[in-house]
């Protein structure tokens, strides 16, 4: 929601002062004097948290700048009155650094009050287990991927795990009683080839040994014998605790915190011959967790009788509607509810869950009929052919890019907050209807067919809006373009597990485009990865970027190829009017034009596709 529109008199002064314009969700401790936010500057690109004094809006404090610096990344905020404390979680999905993808930040985060009632960055601490394999990831991205060890680079990303409170550092102490710290110490055991035991080394109840070499500075910067990750170090959580690197959901209630973690499994999808087509990852499993939180402990555990269950997938970190939260409170009663929104688990005394009905039975009848959902269809149809007829009016009208841009993030979130919400909404009616047991299947087909609807839509709104686009590097007012290519590939291959292969020359540098370029080749990469999933049944695609001299013009050429093994087609046989009306083929070629591209399709029966973009760079190199 906008700041203005979240505006309350206790929050206008501290919007006011910190140029807030997007305020993405808030907790509220207004008994104890306070309000937290995760909200963004105007320009910024993604949200911060904050703490803000009700009775002192100049006490209000920014606690933790985001550490991936990526929109949505905070799950929903969950304060515990009883203890006046803070819950949440950081989970951005993996960002792409070097060609490696690194969980900055990710796990889960305690702010407690300091003893001044206050709060502050530094009574924040994260629990997220420094693992081995965390440890390697960093390595191929800050040691294997570059001409020269990046050692700035990884010490950032090891000290994104210490306490908040104290200056950490990296040491290393030599048998002669020396110590080396930092960049001095990572140059010295890379020299002498005594880094790699320390990137495999494995401590007790799977922690990194680099742990061990983590320690606080004094005021005078000399290293002390105090660890500088005491967090992780608590005893129960060194034997339980794990990196935390899936997307939660937190929940307050009887004086507890409760924790739903997403987890997945693989899908295969079959043929009408019993043919496996191909495996994809879903996100269809749950985990709850009970966090127990004292002076001195803290764990993250599951009593018996928890489990695993088939809860509902996220739609975001943080559900805007609590009909749709995956965890939440009826009537002074906890229940879990499944993905399909049929099977409830309500908390038990001993607390296991035990399945039960739907808890909204006999709360009151439903007026809903089985025609609800094909009104939907048809509301649908006509909002899509609106907006169709919208854009294109605009873009007709001349808007410049910026503006059709604008416009895009604008109908993008109007539908995914009102539109897909509400077609939710009608999806659990439809849901909790009695109907006669021959009319079950009916029923079942449309709610199967409201939630193929919120998908398609999902889609739509990415497709105007893409995250990668939104946040991509820039360059005082240009994109770099190769960086947002990569990321899409990236992220395509692992939502649908089709493998995904970077074949560049090396070393792969930013390209940076004008932003109406880069958007224009991000938005034809989509479309082709679309047709990978949808048409080709693809079992691998290749990303290929190269870069050649312009033989009539001073300045290169940038050549982008994507091929894909799927299925192909004759593309001789397409004659131009059955081109005109190939949609997908149409828009690359209108994106194309508009970018100042030129692209190319190969394809043929049973031999896969490609298509080859070409765009002049003058003045740069890949």
């Amino acid at each position: 929601m906008s700041a203005r529109e979240s505006l309350l008199p206790e929050l206008s002064d501290f919007i006011r002062r910190e140029n807030i314009e997007l305020i993405f969700q808030r907790a509220d401790a207004k008994k104890d004097g306070w309000i937290f936010l995760t909200a963004s500057r105007k320009g910024q690109a993604y949200e911060n948290l904050y703490a803000v004094n009700i009775a002192e809006p100049d006490k209000s404090i920014l606690i933790l700048e985001n550490p991936a610096h990526e929109a949505g990344v905070f799950s929903n905020l969950c304060y515990l009155p009883e203890n006046q404390t803070l819950y949440f979680g950081i989970h951005n999905g993996a960002g792409l650094v070097n060609g490696v993808q690194l969980f900055y930040g990710e796990g889960t985060y305690v702010l407690k009050k300091n003893t001044d009632a206050s709060y502050s960055p530094q009574s924040l601490r994260r629990y997220s287990k420094l693992e081995p394999w965390l440890c390697q990831r960093a390595k191929t991205a800050y040691f294997d991927n570059l001409p020269a060890p990046d050692y700035a680079g990884f010490l950032n990303f090891l000290f994104g795990f210490c306490d908040f409170d104290v200056k950490p550092s990296f040491v290393y102490r030599m048998s002669d009683g020396r110590e080396l710290l930092n960049e001095e110490a990572l140059s010295y055991l890379y020299e002498k080839s005594l880094l790699d035991d320390i990137f495999s080394g494995e401590k007790e109840n799977y922690h990194s040994v680099f742990e061990d070499y983590l320690f606080c500075l004094d005021k005078e910067g000399k290293a002390t014998k105090i660890q500088a990750i005491s967090g992780n170090h608590s005893e129960a959580f060194f034997k339980e605790g794990s990196a935390q690197v899936e997307s939660h959901y937190f929940m307050a209630a009887k004086g507890r915190v409760f924790m739903l973690e997403n987890i997945g499994s693989t899908k295969s999808l079959f043929d009408g011959r019993g043919n496996l087509i191909k495996s994809e990852w879903s996100k269809d499993y749950s985990k709850l967790y009970l966090i127990f939180d004292s002076e001195k402990d803290f764990l993250i555990t599951q009593p018996a009788g928890y489990g695993e269950i088939r809860a509902e997938i996220f739609e975001s970190p943080f559900p805007q509607r609590a009909d749709t939260a995956p965890l939440f409170d009826y009537q002074g009663r906890l229940f879990v509810r499944d993905i399909n929104h049929r099977d409830f688990y309500q908390l038990q005394k001993d607390l296991s869950f035990k399945k039960t009905g739907s808890p909204f039975d006999g709360a009151g009848k439903y007026s809903a009929v089985l025609y609800i959902p094909w009104l939907v269809f048809a509301c649908l149809a006509l909002f899509a052919a609106l907006l169709i007829f919208v854009i294109k009016k605009l873009t007709g009208a001349g808007c410049t890019f910026d503006v059709e841009e604008k416009i895009r993030a604008e109908i993008s979130s109007d539908i995914h907050d009102s539109v897909v919400q509400d077609i939710r909404a009608v999806r659990l009616d439809v849901e909790r209807l009695k109907v006669q047991k021959e009319s079950q299947d009916l029923q079942q087909t449309a709610v199967k067919n409201l939630t193929a609807c919120i998908k398609k839509m999902r889609d739509i709104c990415y497709s105007l809006n893409p995250a990668e686009i939104a946040n991509a590097r820039l360059k005082g007012s240009k994109v770099d373009v190769i960086s947002v290519l990569q990321t899409l590939c990236e992220n395509f291959s692992e939502k649908t597990k089709i493998p995904f292969l970077l074949d560049s020359e090396e070393p792969l540098s930013p390209v940076f485009l004008k932003k109406e370029e880069a958007s224009c080749l991000a938005r034809i990469v989509l479309e082709i990865l679309s047709n990978i999933q949808k048409h080709s049944f693809a079992t691998k695609f290749t990303l290929l970027i190269r870069q050649k001299d312009d033989e009539k013009k001073a300045g290169k050429i940038l050549s982008i190829m994507i091929i894909d093994d799927g299925a192909g087609c004759d593309l001789e046989k397409l004659s131009k009017k059955d081109m005109k009306s190939h949609f997908g083929m149409r828009n690359m070629r209108l994106f194309a034009k508009t970018a100042g591209a030129k692209i190319e399709f190969l394809s043929a029966p049973d031999e896969g596709m490609q298509v080859r973009l070409s765009i002049k760079i003058p003045g740069q190199g890949i």
